[in-house]
């Protein structure tokens, strides 16, 4: 990725603390158990009094642990069925992790288009942003490919994988242009995305965004860098977006001021 913009830092969330709500010990044992496999993508978890006995809580302690994990997305509540692991649905959640506004307010839809994957070594800062484990491995896929809405180009996009994770994934898998990325890992690697850190800079194209872009060289571009975590915290992505910078804009709603 290109110097020219400054470099992700990862951001280490800091451990919860000792006397915090019970609720939220629920919340942290069942990302654990969802960490290790305990429940798939799709699989209903055990009703209420069984996970209560297990975790040695109360029924509306468990209750609200869930509630926190459905309120981000990482469970799904279906009336009169139970609560199940949320899928990355390549529809129903297309904008969940996008930002991404069009000169109209509207949220872009963006199919990729020109897919390139390769394998490479990983330098250094990409090993400290993933937390590769240089035992396992120092391979990575770098993957690029060019961002399309409504039948024009609108982006480049550049994703950084650590290979351990990915071994399945391939280049037919991201040529599947319709599917949000995040169902794509989750479906063919088992990797499921659970939260996000965005930075977003003002640039100006080069020779190989204008050219991809269709604009002028020194045309204004939105750079978006993101570092996506699964459970566990793992970082499992590395992804810019570079967008044209004039007819599109990055929105940001904060639902809850507490």
């Amino acid at each position: 990725m290109s110097p020219s913009v400054p470099p992700l830092r990862s951001t280490n969330r800091a451990a919860a603390v000792a006397d915090a709500p019970l609720y939220k010990e629920v919340r942290r044992n069942l990302l654990q158990c969802l960490a290790k496999g305990e429940w798939q993508p799709g699989q209903q978890l055990p009703a209420e009094p069984e996970l209560a006995a297990r975790f040695g809580v109360a029924i509306p302690t468990v209750r609200a642990g869930v509630a926190a994990l459905v309120a981000t997305g990482v469970l799904i509540r279906r009336q009169g069925k139970g609560t199940f692991v949320a899928r990355h649905d390549s529809t129903a959640q297309e904008f969940r992790f996008s930002n991404i506004l069009n000169d109209r307010n509207e949220n872009i839809s963006t199919t990729r288009t020109q897919v390139s994957l390769r394998k490479t070594r990983a330098d250094g800062h990409t090993v400290q942003l993933l937390a590769l484990d240089l035992r396992e491995s120092d391979f990575v896929y770098n993957i690029e490919a060019v961002l399309q809405s409504e039948g024009k180009p609108v982006g480049l996009m550049e994703l950084v994988l650590p290979l351990p994770l990915f071994t399945k994934l391939t280049k037919a898998d991201l040529e599947q242009s319709a599917d949000n990325l995040y169902s794509v890992y989750q479906r063919v690697c088992g990797v499921t995305v659970l939260r996000m850190e965005e930075r977003v800079y003002a640039r100006t194209a080069d020779t190989k965004t204008a050219k991809a872009l269709h604009v002028k060289i020194h045309h204004p571009i939105m750079v978006v860098d993101r570092l996506a975590y699964t459970f566990d915290d793992r970082p499992v992505e590395i992804r810019r977006r570079s967008f044209e910078g004039l007819q599109h804009h990055y929105l940001f709603t904060h639902n809850r001021l507490d």
